[in-house]
């Protein structure tokens, strides 16, 4: 019969409990998206190194941009003088071809005035030749009439002598300027053309290096350009990725919201289906207890008449009119002990009965409270007379089957154990109390 009421109770508790196994699917969910968020942050580190990386490169640039166009502005500079340079030498060049003109003008005149010198003292020596001019001159000297003449004749003469040597040696003189001048001339333009011509090809050579830096900068801008461009690029991805990053994190933290809710609820209905299940399994286990009763009692009416319900327990009252109020066996007696849940060592101050099942009046009474508390859970409290009450704690949610008030017969079914209240299992907390104190209740089971 018990065999057959336990397996019924088993199969009531595990077809009425549901079976919570939201979890994997939505623990999937969550990792899923923490993968993601995941794959987010390592994108979003991996831009901001590049991100970096572009700054150094941009640094770089911008310093390299600097030092070229330093050099070039040196460049400029050098070439700025070098213009003034060639200028100056331009001018020189132009001064010295007009000096050179000038010189050629005076050569000219040279040459001219040598010619007709040359051209004099050739008529002077073919009249000498001709006319015999040295015995003329003797014969000039001696036909003097007087002394005074003579003298007047002779420096005539030498007069004579003296202005054709000079012309001579002028003429000489003459043709050494020229030819001098022109020496000098030719020598001064060949130095400013030579000079004209480095000054050019040092102009060229600073033209063409500017050039070649002007190209470098261009070079370089368009790299810091394109640079600039990536970077801005990376940071817009970045931005993306940061929305979706925070996008994700939203999700993530509804997801987890919405999981800590259904299994919160998930739980509550499982306690309601367990409670549900127990007050079942309580009632079919009473109904069970009271038919058994009622065959035992039917066996029994040939000899006595029962005056109150039977009590499910095997044992008999005592001395004291107190029976079991459980079939189940002791799980914690009377006395100090530590506190399974506070951990304190505290006064136990009653007896423990486990196993499950239907809950009896120790002894026949008023019922002076039956409902709940946060520590006793669902519990009664019977008052027997004679300043002793019993109490019966942690019974089933909907067990109770008496209320205040009510008069009970000893070993009637007031309720179900259960687990309720401060609680770490199913069982039966049982006290007696004599003129409001408690005792322990082995000295009246």
């Amino acid at each position: 019969m018990k065999k057959k009421l336990m397996t019924g109770i088993i199969a009531t508790l595990l077809f009425a409990s549901p079976i919570v196994m939201p979890t994997v699917t939505e623990a999937a969910s969550v990792e899923e998206l923490e993968n993601q968020k995941a794959e987010l942050e390592n994108k979003s580190a991996d831009l901001n190194s590049k991100i970096q990386s572009q700054e150094n490169t941009l640094n770089n640039l911008e310093a390299e941009k600097a030092n070229l166009e330093s050099e070039v502005e040196k460049l400029q500079t050098d070439i700025d003088t070098v213009v003034l340079e060639l200028k100056a030498q331009e001018q020189k060049l132009a001064d010295s071809e007009t000096k050179i003109e000038k010189l050629k003008a005076e050569i000219k005149k040279l040459k001219d005035l040598i010619a007709r010198r040359e051209e004099k003292l050739e008529h002077q020596a073919r009249t000498v030749q001709t006319d015999g001019s040295t015995s003329n001159m003797v014969e000039l000297v001696l036909a003097a009439d007087s002394l005074s003449d003579l003298i007047g004749r002779v420096g005539v003469v030498n007069q004579l002598v003296s202005a054709n040597k000079d012309i001579v040696i002028q003429q000489e003189n003459d043709k050494k300027e020229v030819e001098k001048n022109e020496q000098a001339a030719q020598k001064e333009k060949v130095a400013i053309v030579s000079l004209k011509a480095k000054i050019e090809v040092n102009k060229s050579n600073l033209v063409a290096q500017k050039a070649e830096l002007d190209d470098k900068i261009i070079q370089v801008a368009t790299k810091y350009d394109m640079t600039e461009s990536e970077k801005k690029q990376f940071v817009k991805e970045q931005a993306v990725v940061a929305t979706q990053t925070s996008v994700l994190s939203s999700e993530l933290q509804e997801e987890r919201q919405r999981i800590i809710v259904a299994e919160e609820k998930a739980q509550e209905a499982a306690k309601k289906a367990e409670a549900e299940a127990e007050v079942k399994a309580a009632k079919a286990e009473a109904a069970a207890a009271a038919k058994a009763v009622e065959v035992k009692q039917t066996s029994k009416s040939s000899t006595s008449t029962v005056t109150a319900a039977p009590s499910i327990s095997s044992s008999s009252a005592n001395s004291s009119g107190f029976i079991n109020p459980s079939a189940g066996y002791t799980t914690s007696s009377y006395g100090y002990r530590i506190h399974p849940i506070t951990g304190v060592n505290k006064l136990h101050g009653g007896t423990d009965f486990g196993g499950g099942g239907p809950i009896v009046a120790a002894q026949s009474g008023k019922i002076v409270f039956a409902g709940y508390s946060s520590s006793w859970g669902y519990y009664v409290k019977i008052d027997h007379g004679n300043g002793v009450q019993s109490l019966y704690a942690h019974m089933v949610a909907g067990s109770l089957l008496v209320s205040s008030g009510q008069q009970v017969s000893q070993g009637q079914q007031i309720g179900t154990m259960g687990t309720t209240g401060s609680s770490t299992g199913v069982h039966l907390h049982f006290e007696v109390y004599v003129n409001g104190s408690r005792v322990d209740p082995a000295s009246y089971l």
